[in-house]
């Protein structure tokens, strides 16, 4: 496979002409909706002068060109290469209306073939398309039939629109040269078929797609980039031990759960980068730099004022913005607070703190599943005005908080905003104890619910950890022991199904017993129903030894003898164990259970 990239401006793509783009029927239809044609618009608009632009990768099929129009097959890159020339014919008509004879002419240069008064396209649609795409040119748009054509169409033309009235003038002609002869496409010509189509696969379901992390990063170090030279090396320094902090660990989770906690409220994977730059504009220096700031927040729109006006608008506005400065900080101190947080993040990811009590904690925490704790905890358990006790005291009540809710069935889209708004309650870097408890208490199942609950909530093979947490809480309550002795460990200690998972096998009838005979009423139902309810599972050491000659439960009954876990030997005092007896046992330990996890 010979491949050469080539990057080329649109105007040098598409200004050859005779080649015609063709985008094969097997492709998708054009899907592009608002977001993506406006981001491609904007990404035009907000470019300074140096700054440049990639729109990405095209691959195309090219097989020997020969004289007249050659024709390519587009393999990758349609919708892009279809928003493109959307826009090129808005810009070609609103030219056109303003009598600019010379740039309507150069832009039909790069929509049609040849002369252009032969219209014969250059970019040609798949079968379903393409009646759309002639008679958006033919300007019939009441024909479209897919909606994103047309849509692309009017929104792009609101857009420039806009752009007439509210900027400078000469704004459209410098818009037109930054789209065709400033940002760059990369073009990949591959001539054989099945090569086309190999790399496409290869880039599309084996490459890596760019991570939010990777956007940030470029986002950040650009911006250094033109701050200094000695600027971007201490950035890049910054950048690399936050990436070591992070081995390991998913980067994109990290930064979303940080600028959670910047906003004290939940953001979505989906609007990280968004909010990120947000509140990187606000807080840091020098963000005048960038042409993605300048063109959000750098030129605000003039209202119609009095000149006597004016001069006290001025003032206001000084002050302001000496204000607004004073306030932010540089890159290097910005970005010194990710990594901090990154260090923090790492030790309660892999349980590294220097203090083993609370790597105790935050395994409990891992246990039942509590990662929407982190939000707080990476910036909590940093060093800070609170001690060793308070903070042990904190990681009890996110673990009582996280282990009722899970047990309770209450909604976890809303665990994230539990955790970030804790950040509000900071004080002089320290939190108080009970402002943290008034703020759990507002998402606290109450004892009657957590009661209620407890014994038939379902405790799969996925939860199995919080399972064999739950246990072993309950264990060192009924003994007595105060955490000594761990049996957290799953080499040590398997958490143990009294009626096992599978009745059916033969396996299991071998090893078991005939439960499926043993157990009354309709068996399966109730058997699928409640073998994963905490008051049919206990702990076990080692690997039940079972000879099978009085019947299912009192063989295993012998064996629990053997433990010394309690929880365990209790069950010896059962005569039968089947689903009346899961049932009572479950809620024998859902009384001790209220009063383990309390706030």
């Amino acid at each position: 496979m010979n491949i050469v990239p080539k990057d080329f401006t649109l105007h040098g793509l598409l200004n050859s002409p005779n080649e015609q783009f063709r985008i094969p029927s097997y492709q998708r239809r054009y899907a592009w909706q608002y977001n993506q044609q406006v981001a491609l618009f904007r990404d035009i608009d907000m470019l300074l002068p140096g700054d440049g632009h990639l729109f990405g990768m095209l691959i195309l099929h090219t097989e020997g060109h020969h004289g007249g129009i050659n024709v390519v097959d587009v393999v990758d890159g349609q919708q892009r290469l279809t928003s493109i020339t959307i826009l090129l014919k808005v810009l070609h008509d609103i030219f056109e209306e303003s009598k600019d004879s010379f740039t309507t002419g150069q832009i039909a240069q790069l929509l049609y073939c040849g002369d252009p008064k032969d219209k014969i396209r250059k970019l040609i649609l798949g079968e379903l398309d393409e009646p759309d795409m002639q008679n958006l040119f033919d300007m019939r748009l009441d024909l479209i039939k897919n909606p994103r054509v047309k849509q692309a169409y009017t929104n792009y033309k609101k857009l420039i629109h806009e752009g007439i009235q509210d900027e400078e003038e000469g704004w459209l002609k410098s818009y037109y040269q930054r789209l065709t002869q400033t940002a760059k496409i990369i073009r990949l010509d591959v001539q054989q078929s099945q090569d086309a189509y190999k790399l496409f696969e290869t880039i599309n379901n084996r490459g890596l797609r760019l991570s939010a992390t990777d956007i940030l990063k470029n986002f950040i170090l650009g911006h250094a980039a033109k701050i200094g030279a000695d600027k971007l090396r201490l950035v890049k320094d910054q950048w690399a031990e936050l990436i070591i902090a992070l081995d390991g660990i998913n980067s994109d989770d990290f930064f979303r759960q940080y600028i959670s906690g910047i906003y004290t409220r939940k953001i979505s994977s989906t609007k990280l980068i968004e909010e990120f730059k947000k509140n990187y504009f606000k807080r840091v220096l020098d963000v005048d730099k960038l042409g993605e700031y300048l063109y959000n927040y750098g030129t605000p729109e003039e209202e119609d004022l009095d000149e006597d006006d004016y001069e006290e608008i001025e003032e206001i506005q000084l002050e302001a913005e000496l204000n607004d400065e004073h306030d932010k900080i540089e890159i290097n101190e910005y970005l010194a607070d990710i990594v901090n947080a990154a260090k923090c993040y790492s030790k309660i990811w892999h349980s590294t703190f220097e203090n083993q009590k609370i790597n105790n904690k935050i395994d409990e925490l891992k246990a039942i599943r509590s990662r929407p704790s982190y939000i707080f905890l990476m910036h909590f358990l940093q060093e800070n005005g609170n001690t060793l006790k308070e903070k042990l005291k904190v990681l009890e009540m996110c673990a009582t908080l996280m282990l009722r809710r899970h047990m309770t069935g209450q909604s976890t889209a809303y665990n994230d905003d539990i955790f970030a708004k804790l950040l509000r309650l900071e004080i002089n870097n320290r939190y108080e104890i009970n402002d943290i408890k008034n703020s759990f208490y507002a998402d606290y199942p109450d004892d009657e619910e957590f009661e209620d609950r407890f014994p038939t909530h379902e405790l799969k093979e996925r939860v199995i950890d919080r399972a064999r947490y739950i246990l072993s809480k309950i264990e060192y309550h009924i003994t007595g022991n105060t955490n000594e002795l761990s049996i957290n460990s799953t080499e040590d200690v398997h958490v143990e199904h009294i009626i096992p998972k599978k009745i059916r096998t033969k396996k299991t009838k071998k090893e078991f017993g005939d439960w499926e005979s043993y157990l009354p009423g309709n068996v399966h139902l109730e058997h699928r129903k409640r073998v994963n309810r905490i008051g049919n599972m206990t702990l076990f050491s080692g690997k039940l030894n079972i000879k099978i000659s009085n019947g299912p439960f009192l063989d295993k009954r012998r064996e629990y003898q053997n433990s010394n876990i309690q929880l365990t030997k209790n069950l010896t005092t059962y005569k039968y164990f089947k689903f009346d007896h899961l049932d009572n046992r479950g809620k024998e330990l859902a009384k001790i259970a209220i009063s383990i996890w309390k706030l």
